[in-house]
Parts: structure tokens; sequence; C-alpha cells
């Protein structure tokens, strides 16, 4: 295995607290009844806009709701957010290979770029890349495909890890090889992954094994 393509939030970052007080207080502000921290698991992986889509319902949503949204969160998305629990095993493990690894978000690279630099884990990745980087989103595999072309290797030498069906689905479209992470926040829908794992322990076996 020559490259590894990370989801950031739910795979590397665990962001969804801040994500949720941003959703509540935007849902709040607009008058929409707030939704459960399971929910917004459930939203997110698409993108702010998806979500927002989703937590509000697509006959409700207006351009100025997502853009409170943003505002919001850009202002608190560090209050809580960290480091996924065990993720350091991860991070050694990259440390003593010579794999290649991606960051690969559906959030806009400024944030992915934020995140990346305020907890710096610049050290551990080749290059950072968010949903506005290729023009489309994931579950549309072309990013992965950009990555895999970029970085000189084969689909075959690739895989893609991540916590939601959107990951997957990119990542088998693109030809590489795919780990679901259930300690993430999202669940597989109509998409099998290759491999599973249960925690970024796990990971570091998994490729390992690969490698």
């Amino acid at each position: 295995m020559h490259l590894v393509i990370f989801d950031m939030d739910g795979t590397v970052i665990d962001t969804i607290y801040d994500i949720h007080q941003s959703l509540l207080k935007t849902l709040s502000d607009y008058g929409f009844s707030p939704v459960t921290l399971d929910m917004t698991k459930e939203y997110v992986g698409m993108g702010m806009r998806q979500l927002v889509i989703n937590a509000v319902g697509k006959q409700n949503f207006r351009d100025e709701i997502e853009t409170h949204f943003r505002t919001i969160y850009n202002e608190h998305m560090m209050d809580n957010t960290c480091i996924m629990k065990g993720f350091d095993e991860v991070f050694k493990y990259l440390e003593t290979t010579n794999v290649k690894s991606v960051i690969l978000s559906n959030k806009n690279r400024s944030i992915s770029d934020d995140m990346v630099k305020h907890f710096g884990i610049e050290k551990y990745f080749v290059g950072w890349y968010g949903g506005d980087s290729f023009g489309v989103k994931k579950p549309n595999p072309y990013g992965v495909s950009r990555i895999i072309s970029e970085q000189g290797v084969t689909p075959e030498e690739t895989i893609m890890i991540g916590d939601s069906s959107s990951d997957i689905s990119a990542g088998a479209g693109a030809g590489a090889k795919t780990c679901f992470c259930t300690y993430g926040y999202g669940n597989l829908k109509n998409v099998t992954a290759d491999f599973t794992a249960d925690s970024p322990y796990d990971l570091v076996k998994i490729l390992e094994a690969l490698n």
C-alpha cells in the first residue's frame, strides 16, 4: 500500500460536538425544532450545505440559513474539537513507514487547512483537500482519482479510509481499497467496504497487513 486517503471528520478529527452546537444555534435562530446529537451524526458526511438541508428539510432550506450556520461554526469550530481518541497510534505508524497519506474532506479546504494546522499534524500528510478542491464532493470518486494520479500511484496501491458511505463509495468508485471506521459518526448504506476498523488501533493493524 503506497497511498492512504483519510476522511477528516469522524476519522482523524472529532468535530461532531462543535458541529452539533452550531447547528442547534442555527435551528433555534430560525425557529426550527432542535435535533439530537445522533441525528447530527447521521446528517454529516456530505458537506455543510447538505447538513443544513437535512436538518431543516429541503422544502424549508434557504441559502441564508446555510450562511448563518457557517458563520456560527467558523466562530466555534475549535471549542470542543480534538483528535479522535486513539488516533495518535495511527500517527506513530505513519512516521515509521514510507506510505503517503492525504486528507480528503467534504468541508471546504480552508477549514481543513485550519484544523490540520491547529493540531500541528501537517507532517503526517503530503496534502489535504476539501469539498471545494476538485469541483465535486464525495461520494463522487473524482477527487480520489485526482489524488491518486497526483501522487503517482495506482488505485490498487491506494486505500480510502472514512466513516461514511460517501467515503467508501468515492474510494470504491476510483478503484481503491476501502476501510469503514465504525468508531466515527456514520453508517454504511448501499455500499460495502473491504475492511472495517472499530478503532484507530484496528486501522494500524489493517495498514500493517496491507504493507
